[in-house]
């Protein structure tokens, strides 16, 4: 299973005392390129660890390894870094991934479904992506002005942004 990681053999702390998690964040961008390109350029820390940890099989790393290495694959230029959303949720992002171009293509969902809005979970399905990361997304296309939001008790609904269009009378 290692080997499919492409790697020789199980990294250990003591093996490598000063370049662990160097050696570590190069193993995972290694490992993580193609599930970052499936998944549409992010991936949670928690989907990372998993990932991670189920094909590393018996030899484990512990969450605070994995947060030390991801947070120096941006000076290693591995071509992903670390990214924390407002919210407080933490992931891995390719460095290909592009906000606006997301945000583009949210606007174009709400613009064409049915209601002419999305939900989180409207999103989630189209992207294949988490729920929660949907709405971090969603939100981020809001900040942006692309779509506002309309909270209500049946949910929060996005819709594009037809304020920016509006013409105000002075």
């Amino acid at each position: 299973m290692l080997q499919d990681m492409g790697m020789t053999s199980a990294l250990t702390k003591s093996d490598h005392r000063g370049d662990y998690y160097t050696t570590l964040a190069r193993q995972l961008a290694d490992f993580l390129r193609p599930k970052l390109k499936q998944a549409g350029g992010l991936l949670t820390l928690t989907d990372v660890y998993c990932f991670f940890n189920r094909a590393r099989g018996s030899n484990l790393i512990s969450p605070e390894d994995l947060l030390q290495a991801v947070s120096c694959m941006k000076e290693l230029n591995l071509g992903m870094s670390l990214r924390d959303f407002p919210s407080g949720l933490r992931v891995v992002q390719d460095e290909s991934f592009n906000d606006e171009k997301m945000a583009k293509k949210l606007l174009v969902l709400a613009e064409h479904s049915p209601e002419e809005c999305l939900t989180a979970l409207d999103a989630s399905r189209a992207l294949h992506i988490s729920a929660l990361l949907a709405n971090e997304q969603l939100l981020s296309a809001e900040r942006m002005g692309y779509i506002c939001r309309d909270v209500t008790l049946e949910g929060t609904r996005f819709f594009p942004n037809r304020f920016n269009d509006f013409k105000w009378i002075s």
